[in-house]
């Protein structure tokens, strides 16, 4: 008698893309890392903006767990909207706009802090921890 034994035991995630609905553009990437000791890995998550090829994605950060990795994933594109919204209702043009757009981790920062100041926070649970990318 054989086990029952399938390559998918083995298989770990290391990319996920971050998309709102099931047939969404994504919104951003996470990827793991596993550092330093094979047998005791030191685990980080690094969370980037989506485009189709690397090389046109920015960092958000970098983060402990996959849930953090996530909500700041999740501020980010709602930090983005957000400024770009208010940048279109200053009737900005896309020139101008691409010109004075800040870094995706300084926007996350940013509308983090606003929440807090608004006292949002009371409406839903705080963020993890992070780390941000300069």
């Amino acid at each position: 008698m054989s086990a029952s034994w399938h390559p998918v035991a083995n298989a770990q995630p290391m990319e996920w893309l971050l998309s709102q609905g099931a047939l969404g553009t994504p919104y951003a990437v996470v990827r793991r890392f596993a550092f330093g000791d094979a047998n005791r890995p030191d685990i980080w998550f690094r969370v980037v903006t989506w485009a189709p090829r690397s090389d046109g994605r920015e960092l958000i950060g970098w983060c402990r767990t996959l849930e953090a990795a996530a909500a700041v994933a999740w501020d980010h594109r709602c930090a983005a909207e957000s400024w770009r919204h208010h940048m279109a209702k200053r009737r900005s043009d896309s020139a101008t706009m691409a010109a004075q757009r800040p870094s995706a981790a300084e926007l996350v920062r940013f509308y983090r802090a606003a929440l807090a100041a608004q006292g949002a926070r009371a409406l839903r649970p705080p963020p993890p921890r992070t780390t941000m990318g300069r």
